[in-house]
């Protein structure tokens, strides 16, 4: 798998984000393999795949016909009510302190963001995210890891300003 991505063949799969633990390659090709995901996973019926399969003939990212838009309006209306990051998970918002787009929202796996002060159910797997922030915004927590005041900012959870090339050079 390194040495096709090295050699640029397709599908180009960003390594270092399985190795985080956030496996996105690349939006259009994540967004083509959702419909067979979602399939796979039994979201969507033989029935509505075979519609996407006959009307959008395999791409999914800009419909070509207005059947092809009706299939996949459909299909993103049934995956929306599962977690991106996990089809077992409870569906629970996510616990970042800012609004996000939607391009990080797909980028980072998340379904919504939540303002500070709405805390994710106890009984959600994003229940830690919310609790992290708070803990790494704390001094008493900045002044243990050795931080000094003023050289770094808020700690945001999939802070979207880092630097980022989307293709390997």
């Amino acid at each position: 798998m390194l040495q096709g991505t090295e050699k640029r063949e397709q599908p180009l799969i960003n390594l270092k984000g399985y190795l985080i633990g956030n496996p996105i390659t690349d939006p259009k090709f994540e967004k083509n393999f959702q419909v067979q995901g979602a399939h796979g996973f039994g979201i969507i019926s033989d029935q509505i795949y075979e519609a996407a399969m006959k009307n959008c003939k395999g791409n999914y990212v800009k419909p070509a016909n207005q059947l092809c838009a009706e299939v996949l309006e459909t299909i993103d209306n049934l995956i929306s009510e599962i977690t991106d990051a996990h089809v077992l998970y409870k569906k629970c918002v996510v616990a970042t302190p800012k609004p996000i787009d939607d391009a990080v929202r797909r980028k980072f796996l998340l379904e919504e963001s939540i303002e500070r002060n709405e805390a994710p159910g106890l009984d959600c797997f994003t229940y830690g995210y919310y609790l992290a922030y708070f803990w790494m915004n704390n001094r008493m927590t900045r002044d243990a890891l050795g931080i000094k005041g003023g050289t770094v900012g808020e700690w945001v959870r999939c802070k979207k300003e880092l630097p980022y090339t989307q293709d390997m050079p």
